[in-house]
């Protein structure tokens, strides 16, 4: 499972499961042996290999991208039930590779990437929340100065708009020496570098995955997968 979103407003958690093209809801407080409280699968729910995902808990929606749209589903939603709304993708990418939700701006964040994914050619489209079909994005960021050449994990912290995302390299598959976390505005358009960056090159970093927030102890917490561990930032400027 690559997708994991907790939801603090109603304590549950929701996680992906491409084997069986579902997504699935946990109590926040599940243990051991514990069935999801609810299973988001079958045909009319279009899932066919979900991967990320993202919970928007005041508008209660869950966002998952999937193939060429970023398919959105009520959060209480259980069974086979069909997607509220879908977001197609931008002509000429490759369609959504993750995706982050901002209820404070009512924005998402969509990480897609031009050509192939190792061509590095990765951007980050902004759209208003309730976008769908074939809306374009408010903004785009890319280029040679933003460094995005591949990413993996997107965050958004609401309370102040800033859009983190795990530049993870166009083959994420091993290590990778300029890899970075770094910190745009979802204000941010063009080829803008990141407001604060975390890593890279040849920094301890090599392939940084998810990333959450401890806003009571002001820090920034992050995992990577090749390292196989979880590391802790002191960051008090984004809060």
């Amino acid at each position: 499972m690559h997708g994991i979103s907790y939801d603090p407003m109603h304590d549950e958690f929701f996680v992906t499961q491409p084997f069986a093209q579902a997504i699935l809801a946990f109590r926040g407080a599940a243990s051991g042996e514990e069935p999801p409280i609810r299973t988001i699968q079958g045909p009319l729910t279009q899932l066919a290999d979900p991967d990320r995902l993202d919970v928007d808990p005041v508008h209660n929606e869950i966002f998952v991208p999937e193939n060429d749209r970023v398919l959105v589903f009520r959060r209480d939603a259980s069974g086979n039930v069909a997607p509220i709304r879908s977001l197609n993708a931008l002509e000429g990418t490759a369609g959504p590779d993750a995706v982050a939700v901002d209820p404070v701006h009512n924005l998402i964040a969509v990480a897609s990437w031009e050509g192939r994914r190792g061509d590095e050619k990765a951007m980050l489209l902004i759209y208003n929340r309730t976008d769908q079909g074939d809306a374009k994005p408010l903004r785009t960021i890319r280029g040679p100065r933003t460094g995005i050449t591949g990413t993996f994990g997107l965050r958004i912290y609401p309370p102040r708009g800033w859009l983190f995302v795990a530049m993870s390299g166009p083959d994420y598959s091993g290590p990778y020496d300029k890899a970075f976390v770094g910190v745009w505005s979802v204000e941010d358009n063009g080829d803008v570098p990141p407001r604060w960056r975390i890593g890279g090159p040849d920094g301890i970093l090599k392939q940084p995955r998810g990333m959450d927030f401890d806003p009571k102890n002001k820090t920034l917490i992050i995992s990577d997968k090749v390292l196989n561990a979880i590391l802790t930032y002191q960051f008090p400027e984004m809060y």
